[in-house]
């Protein structure tokens, strides 16, 4: 799975060097495991990423990242032939971030306070979506499949994204987190 958690920010006015918007993210490359019923997905995956800013010169920024996701997803399949069944699903995912690393090897510590507060990656980083998707099993066999999924979801705020809004409170216009994914994996059906 390939995984991509944004926050996007619109500001009300430009300045010199601004882009107009204050963006964080993070990219995950993220190995999984499905269960798998006929309306239920269920999953747990390794993600393997890097949190980045396009705000330059922030310490924190880049960092390596390493978490443990958990969802589930309610489908409902329909069979286009033998071979193919199409399913649109929704459901939430958990992304519990235990550890981040800077490239010279020291722990990220992330703004979360006026007073200089820090808050560690597990507070700072880890969040909850909500997701609307879409999914393609092509069967190979009766029991050996190949599914892919798209995956777009709203993101419930984690600490870093409030921190940098409240920061930014007098120029920022509006905050969405949201993510994207695409899932691609081999199936066994029993």
């Amino acid at each position: 799975m390939v995984s991509g958690n944004m926050s996007t920010w619109g500001v009300d006015k430009d300045e010199p060097g601004d882009l107009g918007r204050y963006n964080s993210s993070i990219i995950n490359t993220a190995p999984y495991i499905m269960f798998d019923a006929k309306y239920i997905e269920a999953n747990i995956g390794l993600l393997l990423g890097q949190a980045q800013n396009s705000n330059l010169g922030n310490p924190v920024f880049p960092a390596d990242t390493l978490g443990v996701l958990f969802g589930v997803y309610l489908k409902f399949p329909f069979a286009l032939s033998d071979m193919f069944t199409l399913y649109p699903l929704a459901g939430a995912r958990y992304d519990l971030y235990l550890l981040s690393r800077k490239s010279d090897g020291r722990d990220a510590a992330f703004p979360a306070g006026s007073g200089g507060e820090t808050a560690d990656t597990m507070e700072a980083l880890s969040t909850v979506t909500f997701s609307l998707d879409a999914g393609l099993d092509t069967f190979f066999t009766d029991h050996l499949f190949l599914r892919t999924e798209l995956l777009y979801g709203i993101s419930l705020p984690n600490k870093t994204d409030v921190y940098l809004k409240d920061s930014r409170s007098a120029d920022v216009e509006w905050q969405l987190s949201h993510s994207g994914d695409f899932k691609i994996a081999v199936g066994w059906r029993f």
